[in-house]
């Protein structure tokens, strides 16, 4: 509703054959990696399913270079190494007693997403990234509804208090909101920084829990933080940043 009232353009693709990529490009690679999230969560502990999610940026560079043919720098490998030791840290993971499946569930929502993160950066081209934003949103809600047909969509739960309701809808905006300027990083700075900076997300994570909640965090989870922070900051040092290809036009380019 705000991107059609902002520019209304903006909510139509510029031909049917561009409908047609955008809207099962998001119906595949956003609800697909959505119902593995989710499966993986019932099975696994959350700590551990946070860690395998957050370990696509390793697949994500992979992709990147298959596929956009982009070089894997030492500064990206040695990233995805320290944020991998950071992530343990951080949040204690687990590997005892844990599902098979669950892991091979999430794995494979690790893979989906990685390749969402890489081929959006081919998608986009030509597209406003804004209107790729939206048909992620359209897209898996017309999936998801076709599946869940005959059962309730709305719990009770979610109107049973003031505060339920609101915490519904700051869910929603926060899930719309990420994901529309995930996309727009990614156009601006390449699938492979773009996933990199995306891992602060656990950091934040904790912090909000820590302001919002009250949660105390312990000196290992402290140092593993800091670990995520020193990975991010490695990947975009000044000297990789001739390695990642922009795919906005630049003001020379004309």
């Amino acid at each position: 509703m705000i991107i059609g009232l902002l520019n209304w353009r903006l909510l139509f693709p510029r031909n049917w054959h561009e409908a047609g990529v955008l809207l099962g490009f998001s119906a595949v690679f956003v609800t697909g990696p959505t119902l593995l999230y989710f499966t993986a969560v019932r099975l696994l502990p959350v700590s551990t399913a946070m860690f395998l999610f957050h370990c696509y940026p390793a697949f994500a560079g992979l992709f990147a270079w298959i596929l956009l043919h982009e070089r894997v720098t030492r500064a990206y490998l040695a990233s995805v190494g320290v944020i991998g030791v950071g992530l343990l840290l951080l949040l204690g993971v687990s590997f005892r007693s844990v599902s098979g499946i669950g892991v091979l569930t999430m794995l494979a929502c690790t893979v989906a997403y990685a390749l969402y993160a890489v081929l959006s950066q081919r998608v986009i081209r030509g597209v406003d990234p804004r209107t790729l934003g939206l048909y992620n949103q359209v897209a898996p809600a017309v999936v998801l509804s076709l599946l869940t047909i005959g059962q309730p969509a709305f719990y009770p739960i979610v109107f049973s208090s003031r505060t339920a309701t609101l915490a519904f809808a700051g869910i929603g905006l926060s899930a719309a909101g990420g994901m529309f300027l995930f996309v727009q990083g990614i156009a601006m700075i390449g699938a492979q920084r773009a996933v990199i900076i995306d891992s602060l997300e656990p950091v934040l994570s904790a912090l909000y829990a820590l302001v919002l909640l009250g949660e105390r965090m312990t000196l290992v989870a402290l140092a593993g933080g800091l670990l995520i922070v020193a990975g991010v900051v490695i990947s975009n040092l000044p000297a990789t940043r001739r390695n990642v290809p922009t795919t906005l036009p630049s003001a020379n380019s004309q």
